[in-house]
């Protein structure tokens, strides 16, 4: 009864924040038709009902695609830069949850640390070289680290210092959020709070990590709160990281303060 609850409230989380941030029914409709195919397989497990269940909402969420498409929602104003290879890269990052449970933990940390040290080196060669290496990196990055190296050495730190639950929260956290937060942001930020981040920006950053935790928290098993507690202090570190790279503060700051109410028994 109690994980049936949990489900209804994320699921009308999903709906709610997103529609609250774009206005826009086809994009709530979109992350909950998504949310629910991935979410009732692992929650009924797979059978012939919820197989008719996943056609379904396969082909609603097709139909709701290919509307948003026709009214360009997808389509975001030409003056941001993107790169859309690190956009693909960047949910690749999952592979680090299997990689830590069926290579181990110090396997995982070897391979962090050696990508972190060959981004970070690749920066300082950016840096002193004064090269752009446009290629890879954003022109917005030419006179600092890149935000992939900050993602790096904070999973890095993540799966260094923290319990499993709390780093893979984390990480997808840190993924999820991030992606959420941008395209949210971009097309729909009008309200401003604090410097570049908008209201819309955070509700999406929030409905990313709380659909992205729950389907964690259906493979792993882990308590409700670390989901619930963790989306607020990854979005509330998201927003207040001022000139630092959130990509690095949301993991850090998120771990700590689920770490420390793990410490004092709040969790």
């Amino acid at each position: 009864m109690e994980q049936d609850i949990y489900l209804i409230l994320v699921a009308g989380l999903v709906i709610l924040l997103p529609l609250a941030a774009a206005r826009n029914l086809l994009v709530p409709a979109m992350i909950f038709l998504a949310f629910m195919l991935i979410a009732l397989p692992l929650y009924f497990g797979i059978n012939i009902r919820t197989g008719i269940v996943f056609i379904v909402l396969l082909i609603l969420l097709v139909l709701s695609v290919r509307a948003a498409n026709r009214k360009g929602i997808f389509t975001i104003d030409g003056h941001v830069e993107s790169k859309k290879w690190r956009i693909i890269a960047r949910p690749l990052a999952l592979l680090f949850i299997p990689i830590n449970i069926y290579l181990g933990h110090t396997f995982l940390l070897y391979l962090l640390g050696i990508l972190s040290i060959i981004f970070i080196l690749t920066d300082l060669y950016r840096l002193f070289s004064r090269k752009e290496l446009s290629l890879f990196f954003k022109k917005t990055e030419f006179q600092r680290f890149s935000s992939m190296t900050s993602f790096l050495v904070a999973v890095f730190i993540v799966f260094l210092l923290f319990r499993e639950e709390v780093a893979n929260l984390c990480l997808t956290f840190i993924i999820f959020g991030d992606m959420a937060a941008k395209f949210m942001g971009l097309k729909y930020g009008r309200t401003r709070i604090i410097q570049t981040r908008t209201l819309e920006g955070s509700l999406g950053f929030l409905t990313g990590c709380i659909f992205a935790g729950y389907i964690l928290m259906l493979i792993f098993d882990f308590r409700f709160s670390y989901l619930l507690i963790g989306a607020l202090c990854a979005t509330l570190a998201e927003l207040f990281s001022f000139s630092m790279d959130d990509n690095f503060t949301v993991g850090i700051l998120t771990g700590g303060c689920l770490a420390a109410l793990q410490y004092f028994q709040v969790l």
